[in-house]
């Protein structure tokens, strides 16, 4: 099954080749691979491959060659690539990389076109594998971005759980994410946009409520309390979940 999956992304790659990358790219793209399967022995030829899985001990290759590429797909994949040999400066790495992202025409993805997902999640995943501490002020920064939170809920709440005391307040925010504007998120009202307004609001919710779970806080207990008996069950679900567990580190405190 998984050989399966790998060929048939190779041949979508092969007929959508000049959709997928630039031709700057591939040529980078084919440079980057050949060292790799110099160095390693790998018959690597394909995006896709690159997608799927990683060689190990090739992340410092690829860091090499990583800000060279323009498409923010191509960055986002090689991204566990770097993670997971964790090479000199990762975190920074990953960092100064999501902000490129940032600054790119991905970042939002324009009416009626898919949303960027398969890059911001790799982000999302590559901080909490690193959980780099020296860095909290500046996700801190990320996760006061209501966009960036909706892109980064992992992150958020790895930040939480680290029991941020300035982050308390904005996850408060998101709890009640009906104050949350389109114009917020850089999009308007209109549905043609993906994800929309409504979803990202739902989503922030969600990161409000199992963020605020780390803080014993008497504000905490009264925003999570608001949602413990709402009429939809996966938000209620969550709400008391997250009181559930305020209460046992309450409890626990309390007996320190």
């Amino acid at each position: 099954m998984y050989y399966k999956i790998i060929k048939d992304k190779i041949e979508e790659e092969k007929k959508r080749k000049r959709e997928m990358y630039s031709l700057h790219d591939e040529v980078i793209l084919k440079e980057m691979l050949k060292e790799i399967n110099l160095q390693f022995g790998t018959s690597l030829k394909y995006l896709s491959e690159v997608e799927m899985f990683t060689v190990p001990r090739a992340g410092k290759i690829v860091s090499q060659y990583f800000n060279r590429f323009q498409s923010e797909t191509i960055r986002a994949y090689l991204l566990p690539w770097i993670v997971s040999d964790k090479i000199e400066n990762c975190a920074t790495i990953v960092y100064d990389a999501y902000n490129h992202f940032k600054e790119s025409d991905e970042y939002i993805s324009a009416p009626g076109k898919p949303s960027p997902a398969h890059i911001h999640v790799r982000y999302d995943n590559a901080f909490i594998r690193l959980k780099p501490k020296r860095m909290r002020e500046k996700l801190i920064l990320l996760a006061n971005n209501p966009r960036d939170a909706f892109y980064l809920p992992f992150t958020v709440r790895m930040l939480a759980s680290w029991k941020t005391p300035s982050l308390e307040k904005k996850l408060i925010e998101y709890m009640n994410s009906a104050g949350i504007t389109a114009e917020s998120v850089g999009i308007t009202d209109s549905e043609d946009w993906y994800p929309s307004i409504y979803y990202i609001r739902r989503e922030l919710l969600f990161t409000g409520i199992q963020g605020l779970q780390y803080y014993s806080s008497k504000e905490a207990k009264e925003e999570i309390e608001k949602y413990c008996n709402v009429p939809d069950v996966d938000i209620r679900t969550a709400a008391q979940k997250a009181m559930k567990r305020v209460l046992e580190c309450g409890k626990k405190s309390e007996s320190l």
